[in-house]
């Protein structure tokens, strides 16, 4: 009674100790490591997809629109869309933080964000992310070509993804320019 007596009297002069809010040690981690810069690096790996869907869309219609204005206009687009994305995204991945992990693991990232060394990883993300979508790219270009001679192979030696129609399969080796199939059943 007498250890208690001198710990009550801490509580009812300072308060009790408050226990962290993990949703908001994840509001916190999330505005740390999803940022604006690591949002258009993602666009700006995926401008020249998004620059032939533009110019796709329009042609659909008959209508063309210069490179240099197409530029402009997914700069443009997608400024906006990193506004939405970093306002919408907060709140769903923040409830991913709390729902996968537990509230000390929380606690503990966020001290470690709060860190001079959780900062300068923090602010160096967004350059690794760009890094890594040009290594990506790198590496990419080198493996599509033995990945589409595999692909036809597969192709040509009927090795179909489960479900695969036989209209499918024709387009298919019509577009990469492979024999037709002799005898090709009918779909069921």
């Amino acid at each position: 009674m007498k250890r208690i007596l001198p710990a009550i009297v801490l509580i009812l002069l300072f308060g009790a100790p408050v226990a962290a809010d993990p949703m908001e040690d994840a509001y916190y981690i999330v505005e740390q490591t999803a940022t604006r810069d690591q949002y258009e690096g993602a666009f700006a790996a995926m401008a020249d997809l998004m620059l032939g869907n533009l110019q796709n869309e329009l042609a659909k219609n008959g209508e063309t629109i210069s490179d240099d204005a197409a530029d402009v206009a997914i700069q443009m687009l997608t400024a906006h869309m990193t506004d939405v994305l970093l306002e919408g995204m907060r709140e769903p991945i923040a409830k991913a933080y709390v729902y996968n992990l537990s509230p000390d693991a929380l606690e503990a990232y966020r001290a470690f964000l709060e860190t001079p060394e959780g900062q300068e990883i923090s602010m160096a993300s967004a350059a690794i992310m760009r890094e890594s979508l040009k290594i990506g790219e790198q590496v990419g270009a080198s493996i599509a070509g033995p990945a589409v001679a595999a692909m036809q192979d597969d192709m040509r030696n009927e090795n179909w993804p489960a479900g695969t129609l036989k209209s499918t399969q024709f387009e298919l080796r019509a577009l990469f320019d492979l024999p037709p199939v002799s005898e090709m059943p009918p779909e069921r």
